[in-house]
This record gives structure tokens, C-alpha cells and sequence, in this order.
């Protein structure tokens, strides 16, 4: 409990030195981080840290992967991003010893986008070229008491176009607490904790004739340095009531460290019928504007993405459990986002 304690005391230290404010909006990279992944976390608008639970918590919060119904419990993902952008996701995780570990996989498939130059700007050679993001993710979560989790997790990201790229790490940091007597459950999540990134490779690499050189002269070969950016880090601090057995509600508070700060809500409704296990829920957020300064553009501080729902269902089929999730995130600015998701659990 002590250590619990150190670790809660620790990740509130944090939040401070993260605080955000409108001034950071879109000074940090890394954006593939803050895409969620898994379909039911997707639907209930991410309020759900206190609760979730096995390989859909990986993303969201590590501590709960260690709340797994299963031995072993795989879950993919697709997900149809804005313009036309694909993301695929492999999670699985597997109780071992005392604790539970999981592995994560998370790409992105841009397409070919036509390649064009200074002296090539309608890209009549024909010629394409694909960015490649890719996220990898180690996970650790164990249970402490029946009411108490701690989780960690450390993402490998590689972020590559043509031939050049950046690569870096993060650390995710998460607890759960469930209150002893109270139908009350407490999430607190720390995210995306690491130095900064920074391109570099032979596409940054010129050669260009000196200033004042006579006809002839052997050109100069240099590199462009490319500018640092920092991972987009944030503190989710997350609490789920639950009305009776079925009905719960989610609230979260996410303070962005560069970004505005949001207030996410959910409400989610369990049944289940025979053997099947059956869930619905849908939630929204709320920019909090917390910046000072006058005159922030509309197109700053407007959300992206609004209300969200889904559902889904499981079923054991002999001593393999299955699952369907899908949710589906609204947005005014951009196509809706829906994701699909299949769980299976040994």
C-alpha cells in the first residue's frame, strides 16, 4: 500500500510539471499516440480508465490489464482514420506468475501519395511514397490487493517517410483503485512520458553550388537539421460509478501538456443473456479552454471529434471465449470514425 501510495504521490507531481496550456496547441508530435485503439474504449469516449480491463487496457490504462477474464486474451483491431487513413492493431496479453504481461502492435497504412518535387510539382514521373508509423508496446500490470492495480508500459515509436525517420520511447504509467465499500472505482493514468524525437537521413542531405563560385566548381554537400518536437503527454484522472450491476457511469478529466484540457463522459449498460455477454454505451467530451489569451482561432479551439457509441458481445465456444466490439467516434470536421474489433480469450 506504501508503494501504491509513492506511485500516486508521483504521477500527481507529474501533472503539474505537464500542466498544459492553449500556448502548446501544436507544438508536439507524435500524434499517432493520442489515436485510440480497441473498439469498446472508442465507444464509451475513453472515461472508462477506472474499469477497463485485459487487452483493450494497454492503450488506455496499463494498470487494468492485469483484470483478465482469460489466461491469454488477443484483441485486433481496424480502424478507418481520417482521409482514407487505415490503422491496424494487435494486442495480447497473458497472466504470468504474479503478474500479467502484454505486447502491442499499432501500424498505419497511408496509401501512395504522389511524389513531387521543386522541379517536379504535378508529379508527372508517376512516382509514390508511403509513410510507415509503427508503435510497439510492453506492458506490465499486477494486482496488489483485490482492490488496488499498478500498471506500466513502454512504447517503442518509429515514425518513417521515404528515407527518413525518427524514432523514440514512451512511458505510460497507470493505477486502479476500487473502493471497498462504495460501487465506486478510481482510475488515475499518466501518458506518453518521454525525450523528444527528431528526424534525420539522406533525404535531409543536399548539395548546392557555393555562393559567387565560378562555372565548374564541385558542389557542397550538407545536411538539414531537422527540429526536435516532444511526445504528446497527458494525465487522465478517471472515476466509474456504478448504479447496479449493469448500469455504470464514467467521468475523466485529461489535462493535455500540449493541448487544451477535456472533460470525457459515458455511460455504459452490461446484460447478459444465456452464455453471451452483451454491452452498449456512448459518451462525448468537452474542451476546457483554460488559456487567457484573446482571440484563439474557432478552428483551435473546436474538438475534432464529438459524441461516440458502439457495443458488442462475447460467447464462450468450448474453452475459447470470443468477442465483437465496435464503436464509432462523430465528427463535423472530418468523416466519422467506426472501428472493429475481435477479442479471443484462452
Amino acid at each position: 500500500m506504501k508503494n501504491i501510495n509513492k506511485v500516486i504521490s508521483i504521477v500527481f507531481v507529474l501533472s503539474f510539471l505537464l500542466a498544459g496550456t492553449g500556448k502548446s496547441v501544436g507544438t508536439a508530435g507524435g500524434s499517432e499516440l493520442l489515436i485510440p485503439t480497441g473498439a469498446k474504449g472508442i465507444a464509451l469516449n475513453g472515461a472508462n480508465v477506472a474499469t477497463v480491463h485485459g487487452a483493450d487496457a494497454l492503450y488506455f490504462n496499463p494498470a487494468g490489464v492485469s483484470n483478465i477474464s482469460s489466461g491469454i486474451e488477443t484483441q485486433f483491431s481496424n480502424t478507418k482514420y481520417i482521409a482514407d487513413i487505415g490503422m491496424n492493431y494487435l494486442a495480447l496479453a497473458g497472466n504470468v506468475g504474479t503478474g500479467t504481461f502484454a505486447f502491442s502492435i499499432k501500424s498505419f497504412d497511408f496509401g501512395d501519395i504522389p511524389y513531387t518535387t521543386a522541379s517536379d510539382p504535378t508529379n508527372e514521373s508517376g512516382q509514390t511514397f508511403s509513410p510507415q508509423y509503427l508503435t510497439l508496446t510492453a506492458g506490465y500490470s499486477k494486482a496488489y490487493t483485490d482492490r488496488i492495480r499498478f500498471g506500466a508500459s513502454l512504447k517503442l515509436v518509429n515514425e518513417t517517410i521515404m528515407q527518413t525517420s525518427a524514432n523514440g520511447i514512451a512511458l505510460d504509467m497507470g493505477v486502479q483503485y476500487k473502493h471497498g465499500s462504495l460501487p465506486l472505482s478510481l482510475g488515475i493514468v499518466l501518458k506518453n512520458l518521454g525525450p523528444k524525437l527528431q528526424y534525420s537521413g539522406s533525404n535531409l542531405e543536399q548539395s548546392l553550388s557555393p555562393d559567387g563560385s565560378e562555372s565548374g566548381t564541385i558542389d557542397e554537400h550538407f545536411q538539414i537539421i531537422s527540429q526536435p518536437f516532444d511526445l504528446p503527454a497527458s494525465l487522465n484522472i478517471a472515476a466509474t460509478y456504478s448504479l447496479n450491476s449493469g448500469l455504470n457511469l464514467h467521468g475523466s478529466f485529461e489535462n493535455n501538456s500540449f493541448g487544451f484540457n477535456q472533460f470525457h463522459t459515458s455511460v455504459e449498460y452490461n446484460l447478459s443473456i444465456g452464455v453471451m455477454d452483451i454491452w452498449v454505451g456512448g459518451g462525448t467530451n468537452l474542451y476546457l479552454i483554460d488559456d487567457d489569451t484573446d482571440g484563439w482561432d474557432e478552428d483551435l479551439t473546436k474538438n475534432n471529434f464529438g459524441s461516440s457509441f458502439g457495443g458488442g458481445f462475447s460467447v464462450p465456444v468450448g474453452s475459447i471465449n470470443l468477442g465483437v466490439d465496435y464503436g464509432i467516434r462523430s465528427s463535423d470536421t472530418f468523416a466519422n470514425t467506426g472501428v472493429l474489433a475481435f477479442n479471443i480469450g484462452f
